[in-house]
């Protein structure tokens, strides 16, 4: 057999042995593979990122003023939208100061003060990475301190410190701290006129009292300063709420420990006032918030027995914290107040009871069709807690919630579903119908809007009217245009502006000004609704500039005035 010149004759085993070392015959050398050399493996070391870096000299500063040593509640690098925060227990008789920092890549940050339950007891949602709030007595034992990053990314810190009751107003001043800084009482010679009007809330409510406490609390538009409470079984709880000057007018709430809203202040002149009964003990706060400006609000607590409330009830507002009449008694005191404000009887009423996890709807068929109706919800002891929805095929009509009763408007629909549902006690319930006493021509070309706005014009437990109906009006809004008009307060009046929108947009800005001087007189802002008051002091007229215009997109609007008697 004839071999090649390049056949060798090998054993197999030397043939994997020469592999690598001969070349074929006639091939070129191959190059040598070059060695790939060892590369180091990044070793892990225990640390965190030093916080100081981003808190700066705010803790050196808040100690040389009076405060404590801080604490870090938490740290760490953060994303846009981000949030984080951590529980610290309070020292007795002590304010607490907290702060956030960030890095310069960190655009804006928020700081909050909670309750355990949840409701809000102190915030500074300033545009600017420098929040700082400052917290007083009364307080609870722990709070929940919150840091939210709006805009930006990179370290930031959250970081606390106690400080004496004696130091807090400097050290509010001097590190520009939002919140509640003056918690303690305040002497009436400091307050001009206060002891006079504690006399004359007095007269006007009835019944005899027990003064519980009285504070001044730093406010602030802002930001929400909250003062807890406790009521005991079968007590009523009243505040009478005075700001200074400075101080616009006052947003007032009464929430639950879960931070449900129980009620809310009657509107009226710069005083506010809320009447709160409960059949059980339980723990509460008060929430106020300005509509513009800040200031010192001073605040009177005062207890009664239960049966107070039915010397009450026709003169202030008087919000349960659950029902304690008979269905067929508190259905009777609701169609007494609204006979006193002009309201026909109830055109009809549906009953039945609602039971927890279930939703019962109620065919209603309305009694005008082409204006606007009033839908009235009422609870029988031991209901608690209504929700309510107004439906017409799949579009929602009007809805609301409440404690113990509630009011829909609905507007040019024949007949509605009315769906209910209880998240607190189960018991039974009455809905009345009849039309509403405010009409216009304009409610039937925008019925959603309208009904809306009568939503927000109306006030206190039962959902009333103050004052005198002075005009309607539709306005067709969009974010890049405003609706401005000008209206002549009379001496010793007050001009209330409710609106309600319909349409793509979304939300509202009312704005009320002097039209002389240019000052804010009040502003208010929601998706839907907006409601806006400015007075005139007696003797002395005001004319009002009204600016009004829709956020984000297009939207129809109804503008509805009032006027209301000032009351001093």
């Amino acid at each position: 057999m004839m071999r090649s010149a390049c056949a060798l004759s090998l054993p197999v085993s030397w043939i994997g042995a020469l592999a690598g070392a001969l070349v074929a015959c006639g091939a070129p050398p191959q190059p040598a593979i070059p060695k790939t050399p060892e590369l180091p493996i990044p070793k892990l070391v225990s640390g965190s990122l030093d916080a100081r870096v981003v808190l700066g000299d705010m803790p050196t500063r808040a100690v040389k003023l009076g405060a404590g040593p801080g604490r870090v509640v938490i740290a760490g690098q953060v994303i846009e939208g981000e949030r984080g925060g951590g529980l610290v227990e309070l020292a007795p008789d002590m304010c607490l100061l907290a702060y956030a920092r960030g890095s310069p890549s960190v655009d804006d940050l928020d700081v909050a003060v909670f309750a355990e339950e949840g409701h809000p007891l102190s915030a500074d949602e300033r545009p600017d990475a420098q929040p700082t709030v400052l917290l007083c007595p009364p307080v609870p034992k722990r709070v929940y301190i919150a840091v939210h990053v709006p805009t930006g990314q990179g370290l930031v810190a959250l970081a606390a410190h106690f400080v004496p009751r004696a130091r807090a107003a400097e050290v509010a001043q001097k590190l520009g701290a939002r919140g509640r800084s003056e918690g303690g009482p305040k002497l009436p010679e400091a307050w001009p006129g206060l002891e006079e009007r504690v006399r004359a809330h007095r007269a006007e409510t009835g019944g005899h009292w027990e003064e519980l406490k009285r504070v001044a609390l730093s406010v602030d538009a802002r930001s929400t300063t909250a003062l807890s409470f406790a009521i005991d079984e079968g007590t009523c709880v009243d505040a009478f709420m005075v700001p200074e000057d400075e101080v616009g007018p006052l947003e007032v709430e009464a929430l639950d420990e879960r931070g449900r809203v129980l009620g809310r202040a009657k509107d009226g002149g710069r005083q506010r006032s809320l009447t709160l009964c409960s059949p059980i003990a339980m723990n509460g706060s008060l929430a106020l918030r300005p509509h513009t400006g800040s200031g010192n609000v001073a605040v009177i607590l005062a207890r009664a027995r239960g049966e107070v409330a039915r010397d009450v009830a026709t003169r202030t507002s008087v919000a349960w914290a659950a029902a304690t009449l008979p269905l067929e008694a508190a259905r009777g005191a609701r169609e007494r107040e609204l006979a006193k404000a002009a309201y026909p009887p109830a055109a009809s009423t549906e009953s039945g009871a609602l039971v927890l996890g279930r939703r019962t709807t109620v065919p209603l068929k309305l009694p005008t069709q082409t204006g606007c109706n009033r839908i009235d919800v009422v609870a029988g002891a031991p209901l608690a807690l209504i929700d309510a929805s107004a439906w017409q095929g799949g579009q929602l009509l009007a809805s609301s919630e409440g404690v113990g009763a509630l009011t829909l408007f609905v507007c040019g629909r024949p007949k509605v579903e009315l769906e209910l549902e209880t998240r607190g006690r189960p018991g039974p319930f009455s809905v009345m119908l009849r039309p509403e006493t405010w009409q216009s021509a304009v409610f039937a070309k925008s019925p959603l809007a309208s009904a809306r706005m009568l939503g927000r014009a109306t006030s206190g437990t039962f959902a009333l009217h103050e004052g005198r109906a002075m005009s309607v009006r539709a306005v067709h809004l969009d974010a890049g245009a405003r609706d401005v008009v000008t209206r002549d307060v009379a001496a010793g009046q007050c001009l209330r502006v409710a609106v309600g929108a319909e349409g793509q947009g979304t939300g509202l800005d009312l704005r009320l000004f002097d039209a002389k001087s240019g000052d804010e007189l009040d502003r208010s802002g929601a998706d839907s609704g907006a409601n806006a008051r400015a007075c005139a002091e007696p003797n002395h007229p005001r004319e009002v500039k009204l600016e009004l215009r829709a956020t984000s997109g297009a939207l129809d609007a109804v503008v509805g005035e009032r006027t209301v008697t000032l009351v001093p």
